[in-house]
């Protein structure tokens, strides 16, 4: 078989690049229809509902569950965290728990997908999203999840949830609803989210000497349900509890108590503590 000349290679890193990130361009670009559609209480309101739901799907389905097995539940509810991650336009389970894994594999060294240390702030926030190397994920670190034939069909059709979740902003207000319950609401969610990667690693403060840059910022903990306490979580990274002082509100953890007295969930791992329950003892296995 003939060998691609230079052009071609580098005409398919291009079209790569934007099947991936081309959605990612084109749903901040649709953000300028809130000039057609400005808004209102209710749709505001739909923005903020949007947000809050799958912020939270983030949080405690695709990061603390799926990547970090912080803790269990059953096969229907692992389902609903994972379509509902999904809405949030950041691929499927299996992809997300496979880079986020490998960041924390080799944080701000070689082989972490979006360190500011190695890369730059804005790479480490969007730039790694266009350079066509994060289209694909690794299998071999996912393979407990991999074994779910319904998270690998999600994982496959990341987009169906999505088109499902914007044609229900539809059905609620029209395409107004689509512009602030989805565009605006989605936009807003990967800004939030991509702060951890940057923001996280660059400002804030470090109460555990961990071999990363990583901080806890307390604005970027308030985004996004507790996940900006940051240096805590890659202390104890499969804790399903970052912040850890009474001070430090995590979101995303008391929704995680809450299911867990409901029986939704168990065994939410926490951190060990010393004799007088204020400081974190030692690292999770």
């Amino acid at each position: 078989m003939k060998e691609p000349t230079a052009g071609q290679v580098r005409r398919r890193e291009v079209a790569r690049t934007w099947t991936s990130a081309g959605p990612f361009a084109a749903i901040h670009l649709a953000c300028v229809f809130v000039v057609v559609f400005p808004p209102t209480v209710g749709l505001l309101g739909l923005a903020a509902a949007g947000y809050a739901l799958r912020m939270w799907a983030l949080t405690a389905g695709f990061h603390r569950y799926f990547a970090h097995r912080a803790f269990r539940t059953g096969r229907t509810f692992q389902l609903v965290l994972a379509i509902a991650g999904c809405t949030a336009m950041q691929q499927g389970p299996l992809w997300w728990a496979s880079w986020h894994r490998r960041h924390h594999h080799a944080t701000d060294a070689p082989g972490d997908p979006h360190s500011p240390r190695l890369d730059g702030f804005w790479h480490a926030h969007v730039g790694w999203i266009f350079d066509g190397k994060h289209d694909s994920h690794d299998g071999s670190n996912v393979r407990d999840l991999a074994a779910y034939p319904e998270l690998r069909w999600l994982n496959r059709h990341a987009n169906v949830p999505v088109a499902v979740y914007a044609a229900a902003c539809l059905a609620i207000a029209g395409p107004a609803g689509v512009v602030w319950g989805f565009v605006v609401s989605t936009v807003a969610l990967m800004q939030a989210t991509f702060l951890v990667n940057s923001v996280a690693h660059v400002w804030g403060t470090r109460r555990f000497d961990t071999p990363d840059g990583s901080r806890n910022n307390a604005i970027v903990a308030i985004l996004t349900f507790g996940e900006g306490w940051h240096n805590n979580h890659h202390r104890y990274m499969t804790s399903a509890r970052q912040g850890l002082r009474w001070w430090e509100v995590d979101v995303t953890y008391y929704t995680l108590r809450a299911l867990a007295w409901l029986g939704v969930v168990r065994d939410l791992r926490q951190p060990p503590l010393d004799r007088d329950r204020r400081r974190p003892r030692a690292a999770l296995a």
